[in-house]
């Protein structure tokens, strides 16, 4: 027996096919201006502009292209949606009540905001730890929607989302989902260079889920800490050098001098011995050409995902040549295990406590008694 949301489901896929998204940039319906403005002091992807009747949400094009910025529109009464759908990509009603989170980042949002309770369903939750969601997986009061990459679109569509957040592609996988009339929503947060440029993706997500006010204000306080931090080191006369990265099948792969991580580097106070290469992205080197430039480096900051317990012994079994580096002999390496750390989960919106790590493991006298949570120096042997 078909169920009546397969049938559903099929009709909303055939309407959607046969509609050609053409809006894109228009910033409002009425050609007024926004009573005011909201741009982001480090964020490069979005901006907020609040009218009368509604909000407008301006996603930058991740990839740079002026002419596909998306807009969501906002609006407070029913009575204005049809009007603003006309020039609007997505319209959604303030606050979006329920939601489906495509990462566990996203959720991670939702818990600095309070708002949990809108998760109506994630994709992979065996990569999440938030005990509110596997509780919701197994009472099934959340859904498991899928993978990332190919969400379960029959799913979602029975839990009726105000829409689904996702990561950006630019291969765009989820033409089904928008197809079957959920508004597909990209959070960018990861494209962004700096740490507080990502952490300030929180005002976007307050916005949509009605914490707007509060969104601010705990970005404020991130802030404030983490430049707190940053001003402790910003005279330290003799830097230590630092390299990061580590094999993987051939490749050591190093953040480019402007990346997220070179920026994180140079507000530790360190010397980041690719700071003057350019790009954002990632620099593929081979092991001689890292030998060469970091043998004699004072730190290493390893940043891995591995299965055991690390310690100096177990990272001569993944690599003897990692033994090279006088960083590792003299047993100077700083260190997060993603595997059980939490951090690319968590210490996205905590850039002060990364920060913080950073230092205190690097120049400890800097931070006495301070407690780490994400990196920490490798003491094990």
């Amino acid at each position: 027996m078909i169920r009546f949301s397969t049938i559903v489901f099929a009709l909303l896929l055939i309407l959607g096919a046969c509609q050609t998204k053409q809006k894109g940039n228009s910033p409002d319906t009425t050609g007024n201006e926004p009573d005011s403005v909201f741009q982001p002091k480090y964020a490069k992807g979005f901006e907020i502009r609040y009218y009368k009747d509604y909000r407008q949400i301006v996603l930058n094009d991740p990839w740079g292209d002026s002419t596909k910025n998306e807009s969501i529109a906002l609006f407070y009464e029913e009575s204005l949606k049809s009007e603003l759908q006309k020039t609007n990509d997505y319209v959604i009603g303030y606050p979006a009540k329920q939601w489906i989170a495509l990462s566990s980042t996203m959720v991670n949002y939702a818990d600095k905001l309070n708002v949990k309770s809108g998760i109506k369903g994630v994709a992979e939750p065996q990569y999440i730890s938030d005990d509110y969601i596997q509780e919701g997986i197994s009472n099934g009061s959340i859904k498991n929607v899928g993978m990332a990459v190919a969400p379960d679109v029959e799913v979602m569509v029975d839990l009726e989302p105000d829409f689904m957040m996702v990561s950006p592609f630019k291969d765009n996988h989820f033409a089904a989902v928008t197809s079957a009339g959920i508004p597909v929503l990209t959070n960018a947060d990861y494209l962004e260079h700096t740490p507080l440029g990502r952490a300030e993706w929180i005002v976007f997500m307050g916005e949509l889920l009605g914490r707007g006010e509060m969104s601010k204000q705990i970005f404020e306080e991130i802030e404030t800490a983490y430049l707190e931090v940053k001003k402790k080191v910003e005279n330290i006369d003799a830097k230590h050098t630092v390299f990061t990265g580590h094999i993987y099948q051939g490749i050591w792969y190093s953040p480019a001098g402007e990346s997220y991580m070179a920026n994180f580097f140079n507000d530790a106070g360190t010397d980041y011995i690719y700071k003057e290469t350019k790009g954002t992205g990632s620099l593929s080197l081979d092991y001689e050409t890292i030998i060469d430039k970091a043998e004699h480096t004072d730190c290493w900051v390893l940043i891995i995902n591995y299965p055991g317990e690390l310690t100096y012994s177990e990272l001569a079994k993944i690599d003897d040549r990692y033994t090279d580096f006088d960083a590792y002999k003299n047993r100077n390496m700083v260190v997060t295990n993603a595997s059980n750390s939490l951090y690319f989960e968590k210490g996205l919106l905590q850039p002060h406590i990364v920060l913080s790590d950073l230092v205190h493991a690097i120049y400890p006298e800097v931070l006495d008694g301070y407690k780490p949570r994400y990196f920490h120096k490798l003491t094990k042997e």
